[in-house]
């Protein structure tokens, strides 16, 4: 399911506002490569409600779009796989903006060539970086090229959609609480 708020143009209506509002979903993954899309078929089994006041962008591998997605947003979820040698399916779930303040180096090992802890430091000399970003990652079992996910990872669908639908449910209390 394709929300009708979803933007492939990466901009929104938030990307020229002064306060910054709402919240940016962003997903991370090639689509292509079996479960490396992990990012894009979750967010296509949340429902309508979930990503009613949700700015959805689903980036591929063009994380240099990073910067313009969390533009004008007051928080951000930012969902990609992971391979850090856990079980398929496993959530790790990071306060993004709590780690990129420490001096020492940050590394989140996702299935790409690129750091987006590099990519985030950037925004953030830019002083563009939303009050609160998440980093929702979905540990995979296989990045193969494949249009479909790995048994492993279909049979978590249902509890990773659960565990995202109230994480951005959580935030969007927090943002309404905070206006």
């Amino acid at each position: 399911m394709r929300s009708p708020d979803m933007n492939y143009g990466f901009e929104c209506k938030h990307a020229s506002l002064l306060e910054p509002q709402g919240l940016a979903l962003i997903t991370i993954g090639n689509t292509l490569r079996g479960d490396d899309g992990i990012a894009a078929h979750l967010c296509d089994t949340l429902s309508q409600n979930d990503l009613k006041d949700v700015c959805r962008f689903d980036l591929g591998t063009y994380t240099s779009y990073l910067a313009t997605c969390l533009a004008g947003h007051r928080a951000a979820i930012i969902i990609d796989a992971t391979n850090n040698g856990t079980a398929p399916g496993t959530v790790s779930i990071l306060d993004l903006n709590a780690l990129l303040d420490r001096t020492s180096p940050l590394s989140i090992k996702c299935c790409h060539g690129f750091s987006i802890a590099d990519e985030l430091r950037l925004v953030k000399r830019q002083g563009r970086l939303p009050k609160r970003i998440i980093f929702f990652g979905v540990e995979v079992d296989s990045v193969e090229y494949d249009t479909t996910l790995s048994a492993p990872i279909k049979s978590t669908l249902a509890h990773l959609n659960n565990n995202l639908s109230v994480l951005v449910s959580q935030v969007l209390s927090t943002l309404k609480r905070e206006a």
